[in-house]
């Protein structure tokens, strides 16, 4: 073969593989969608095409209508299913579609345009739907169509910022189908999986902050759905939308949930306790009687004294308790009167190490809820008692009459935070 010609048939091939490549390089590049038109009406002013009343209607649209909005709804998690949900400022409407997969086309922040010829406005329940109406019902757009009825414009962008509640009694009718946060709420049973496989979808009670609440409904396809519902406090952004006339929520994933606050958890402590399964008083408690009868051990179940004929002075008191290091500390006891409630008090002291009794300064608690039944008694102790190191509690019986007071349950304790 001619050299020329080899050189010539090389240089063709490197010329087309040039154009090829270059050609390949465009098309990796997607142009960016636009919109040649703009819309005539609000979201807002298509709905005053459809009068809302009993619920499962329609209307049919005047030609010509374009509205436009952002999408503000996902199926990415399975919980928005056949449908999209957009907002342009004034209002939100859902749009039925006979299709799955619905984010990759129409992501989150997407704008798009809708014209609305053959489309009609109806409701599923009181709630505003844009798409076909067919055997009594509205049903989606079918997908060999969306071409010619939604356009995408522009890039994904932002969603519209939602709108912020603090409680279901601020719900109005231009917020269905459009994002709200719900501030400070709580799931009213925590601990159960957001919706069930025995139905299509379950409800839950949201909680808000003001004791009001509204129902979160989850689809059982959501990827979450078998996730349980979280204890705590949190902040939920959501679809606002509603059946017939009770409102509800749709979540597009668990991360429009932020991490739920639980509050800590007061935890009883206790400092020093009587341990009734043996004698107190060979463990620590001691008896001081001036006069008449003394405080006896019942077995297992209370200290017990009972009075003689004639005057009695008899005192129980608790080994020390050293209240240091704690920022609050209380007393509570369980007790119980019989055959009188009169001449027993209850005292405190930071002096007393054992002998006379007298010799030392004792503070009267007040206790007045001496009864015929078992009681308990609780008091906060003063703040001064804090940095004693020799605390002391005592239980003094000076009746005259044949009457019995038994002590079941002692213990002085503190609260944490956990």
């Amino acid at each position: 073969m001619n050299k020329n010609k080899i050189y010539n048939i090389s240089l063709l091939l490197t010329v087309a593989v040039f154009f090829l490549t270059s050609c390949k390089r465009e098309l990796d590049v997607a142009p960016i969608a636009t919109y040649d038109g703009q819309a005539t009406h609000t979201i807002a002013q298509l709905l005053e095409f459809h009068p809302i009343t009993a619920g499962f209607t329609y209307d049919t649209l005047p030609k010509g209508i374009v509205i436009q909005g952002v999408v503000i709804s996902s199926d990415k998690d399975g919980n928005c299913y056949k449908y999209i949900t957009i907002d342009d400022g004034t209002a939100g409407v859902q749009i039925k579609i006979n299709s799955t997969n619905l984010y990759m086309n129409y992501p989150l922040g997407q704008r798009i345009f809708v014209e609305c010829d053959g489309l009609v406005l109806g409701d599923y329940g009181m709630l505003p739907q844009l798409g076909w109406w067919e055997n009594d019902g509205m049903v989606g757009i079918n997908s060999d169509v969306l071409y010619k009825t939604i356009y995408r414009h522009g890039e994904p962008g932002p969603t519209p910022e939602p709108i912020e509640l603090t409680s279901a009694n601020q719900i109005q009718e231009n917020m269905y189908n459009r994002l709200v946060c719900i501030k400070n709420c709580h799931f009213k049973y925590p601990g159960e999986v957001f919706a069930s496989n025995s139905s299509s979808g379950t409800s839950k009670d949201i909680v808000f902050e003001d004791g009001s609440s509204i129902v979160l409904y989850t689809s059982r396809y959501a990827k979450f759905a078998s996730e349980l519902t979280p204890a705590g406090t949190f902040d939920m952004v959501a679809i606002l939308s509603r059946f017939r006339t009770t409102n509800q929520l749709t979540l597009r994933s668990l991360s429009d949930m932020t991490t739920p606050f639980v509050p800590t958890v007061p935890t009883e402590v206790v400092v020093s306790s009587m341990d009734l399964s043996q004698n107190p008083l060979d463990n620590g408690w001691i008896n001081k009687t001036l006069a008449g009868s003394n405080w006896e051990y019942m077995q297992g179940n209370a200290m017990k004294i009972m009075g003689a004929a004639g005057n009695n002075d008899s005192w129980l008191i608790s080994p020390a308790v050293n209240a240091t290091g704690y920022d609050n500390l209380k007393l509570s006891f369980t007790h119980r009167s019989l055959n009188g409630t009169a001449n027993r008090e209850v005292y405190y002291s930071t002096t007393y190490t054992g002998g006379d009794i007298n010799e030392s300064e004792w503070h009267s608690l007040n206790v007045n809820n001496f009864t015929t039944s078992f009681t308990t008694y609780a008091v906060t102790l003063p703040e001064e008692l804090l940095s004693a190191t020799n605390l002391r509690f005592a239980f003094r019986y000076r009746d005259n009459t044949n009457s019995t007071w038994l002590l079941s349950e002692y213990k002085v304790y503190t609260i944490v935070e956990q």
